[in-house]
């Protein structure tokens, strides 16, 4: 288990791989769609992932996260600059939300039907949703190295690499 140190720096590592990503991009590369391959901009996935963040962020005053907020279309979406800024954001957030106690209750909102209108509501805590945000995050992060590979790009070898395919890499290496 880790200790809350240990916790903090993994998020901020998460972060600082979405930096590194977003300092070695163009702002063409960035806004392209690379169909039929994939739908949405790797600013459409960062932003997204943006999102997540920002709807945990936004709960802990009322106690209820909404993945369902979006800001499609907002600056982050289209500005590696703004994507950057809001990485900051998320960091100074994180580095001021560590102080508190991980097992703030929260409830949890998100759409899981693409057929109809559906929301489920669960109960969570924040250690809990920071280690999910983090965890899409990773994910997303592994198809933005896809968008930019269709583009003749690459990134970092670890990047969107899950923490536990990391760990069996270095102890099968």
């Amino acid at each position: 288990m880790l200790s809350d140190n240990q916790a903090l720096k993994s998020h901020l590592e998460t972060i600082e791989q979405a930096r590194a990503f977003l300092q070695h991009i163009s702002h063409h590369a960035y806004q392209k769609v690379m169909a039929p391959h994939v739908a949405s901009s790797a600013g459409a996935h960062m932003r997204h992932v943006i999102d997540h963040y920002l709807a945990l962020k936004q709960s802990i005053t009322v106690g209820v996260v909404d993945y369902n907020q979006r800001h499609r279309g907002s600056d982050v979406a289209h500005s590696t600059t703004s994507a950057l800024q809001a990485w900051d954001d998320i960091e100074n957030w994180l580095l001021e939300v560590y102080q508190n106690d991980m097992h703030t209750k929260l409830k949890v909102l998100s759409e899981t039907s693409v057929e109809e209108v559906h929301v489920d509501e669960v109960s969570s805590t924040l250690g809990r949703e920071l280690l999910f945000v983090s965890s899409h995050a990773i994910h997303h992060f592994s198809l933005l190295a896809i968008i930019v590979s269709l583009q003749g790009q690459t990134t970092h070898a670890l990047f969107g690499v899950a923490p536990s395919t990391a760990t069996y890499q270095r102890t099968h290496a």
